[in-house]
């Protein structure tokens, strides 16, 4: 592939192409790529032209530099998908060794944040199961649970459990059915940070979750994963019936209509 002066396309945009056949086809992860210098050189292109393309690369999480070093292909992010399966279910599923350490288990007591989430008194008790999430030795997230101590009574005396779903299923008789789910970008807090070893300024996927057995909430969960390590994946399906926009039917000069005070 070349760069072609005559293509309607940036020459940032071109070499960032040429950049991600490299990745694909030829480099493996944590290989560095050619010099700024030498893709300059190689393509004919200044040097703020070669920086603009790699810069993208970077901030779309395909390249990752070590001041000092230089520029190096990035470990290819795994499919975050939006459905309801445990992190060692997740990571068995893709061919992944999943491990957790325990980094606490133990009963708190419902903050007024908490409690509105569980659907609690404030000062309930409320089990807490915090653990750091492993797939092949590279810890991925850091995951918190809550879970109302009247809907799983000795829980705790039972010690840390391997599946947390599969006990709740297996000696309580709750299985999770369906939950909803909040996904933000946003900076680690630095014991995460610490924990997923991560820059403190880098960027996490925090997720907060709500899990139901039936109409019976079970579970409230909060989360911070690497976002270097994943990508949010969401199928998409056309609806059998057209969406339609009530703004289209209004008449002409009605755009306030249902503004509300």
């Amino acid at each position: 592939m070349e760069i072609s002066p005559r293509s309607p396309v940036p020459k940032h945009q071109q070499l960032r192409e040429i950049l991600i056949n490299l990745i694909d086809t030829e480099l493996e992860p944590d290989t560095p790529i050619p010099s700024e210098r030498d893709l300059g050189e190689r393509y004919g292109l200044s040097r703020m032209t070669v920086r603009q393309a790699i810069n993208q690369l970077v901030a779309d999480g395909r390249l990752y530099r070590v001041r000092g070093r230089g520029t190096f292909v990035a470990q290819p992010k795994m499919d975050l998908q939006i459905r309801l399966a445990s992190f060692t279910e997740d990571m068995t599923r893709r061919g992944m060794i999943p491990a957790s350490r325990t980094l606490g288990f133990e009963r708190i007591e419902a903050t007024p944040v908490l409690a509105r989430q569980l659907e609690l008194n404030p000062g309930e008790p409320v089990v807490r199961l915090a653990r750091l999430r492993y797939a092949d030795s590279i810890p991925m997230a850091v995951e918190r649970t809550h879970l109302p101590e009247n809907r799983v009574p000795g829980l705790l005396s039972r010690g840390t459990p391997h599946s947390l779903y599969q006990v709740l299923a297996d000696e309580y008789g709750l299985k999770l059915t369906w939950g909803e789910q909040v996904i933000e970008a946003g900076n680690p807090d630095p014991e995460d940070a610490a924990l997923l070893e991560i820059p403190a300024g880098g960027v996490v996927l925090r997720m907060s979750r709500r899990s139901y057995a039936g109409d019976v909430l079970i579970e409230y969960a909060v989360s911070a994963y690497r976002a270097d390590r994943y990508q949010l994946w969401v199928p998409l399906e056309r609806p059998a019936q057209p969406i339609t926009n009530p703004r289209a039917a209004r008449p002409a000069g009605d755009v306030g209509a249902t503004t509300r005070g």
